[in-house]
């Protein structure tokens, strides 16, 4: 199914985090993250130009759904009689940035994809530029959610890592040109790895880590540079230990270029230093 190129091109619009403090959670991206919030059901939604994040009160670190933006009603429609023919369950889904006629479908580990067509948002650009590139879970069937992704929905691979038993241990994913809107860690339990805003250039990621600096919120992990995807990166940590990464310079790739594959070892995951290896 994948000459049909199914989801392509979609890109990550907006998720749903949940936590117990919907609240400080909301306020500590308003002032990292420079979102202007509102309430929405029972938490907030946090909106940027680019990027776009909705708080929900409910268990800590759980995404009840990630959404895909794709190009118009004609493209959603293609999509949603493609996943039909794959006998796959397809539901309507509302979320307040996408038009009404949004459809959702659930992985293997229970995670929710919505692909819908965006309302206008926010006019203008971010104060500090960043959008919401990507996102990562970890997971305990890592084949099976690869299979999933790129033989239901379309998405296509662009680098896998292998343990030295040649069993793969991380998977990126795109659904456009850029290298990865998806990524999947094998791990012992399923949940949020961390989620991505891509900026401009190297001097973003030097104006993002000046203003961390000055709201008194540490790096966590990096400068450095991705061997998988090639993009700089820093880490940060929000209040509920949730890991947000600030990019640049992601790899570009066609639609048809071949997957390639990658040694699981820290030079994989930054050609700088040392990484955060998750098995």
């Amino acid at each position: 199914m994948a000459e049909n190129k199914l989801i392509w091109p979609a890109r990550l619009h907006h998720f749903a985090l949940t936590t117990e403090t919907p609240e400080i959670l909301a306020d500590w991206y308003v002032r990292a993250m420079g979102y202007e919030k509102e309430t929405y059901g029972n938490g907030w939604l946090l909106s940027g130009a680019e990027r776009n994040i909705i708080i929900l009160t409910g268990n800590k670190s759980e995404v009840p759904f990630s959404s895909y933006a794709v190009e118009d009603d004609s493209h959603l429609s293609n999509i949603s009689e493609q996943f039909s023919a794959a006998e796959c369950k397809i539901e309507k889904f509302s979320t307040p940035l996408f038009c009404d006629n949004a459809i959702s479908i659930t992985d293997h580990d229970g995670n929710v994809f919505v692909f819908g067509v965006p309302l206008r948002g926010k006019a203008g650009r971010d104060q500090l530029p960043g959008r919401l590139q990507h996102i990562v879970f970890a997971t305990t069937q890592l084949a099976d959610q690869v299979s999933f992704f790129t033989n239901t929905l379309g998405f296509r691979k662009s680098d896998t890592v292998f343990d030295s038993d040649k069993d793969p241990t991380a998977c990126f994913m795109r659904s456009d040109p850029e290298h990865h809107s998806l990524g999947l860690f094998r791990a012992p339990e399923a949940r949020l790895d961390h989620f991505c805003f891509e900026s401009t250039c190297w001097n973003d990621i030097r104006d993002w880590g000046d203003h961390f600096s000055e709201e008194r919120i540490p790096i966590v992990w990096g400068a450095g540079r991705h061997g998988a995807g090639n993009n700089l990166f820093i880490f940060v940590e929000d209040p509920d230990g949730n890991k947000l990464e600030i990019s640049a310079e992601i790899e570009l790739m066609t639609w048809e270029q071949e997957p390639r594959e990658w040694p699981h070892e820290e030079r994989t995951l930054n050609l700088w230093g040392t990484a955060w290896l998750r098995s």
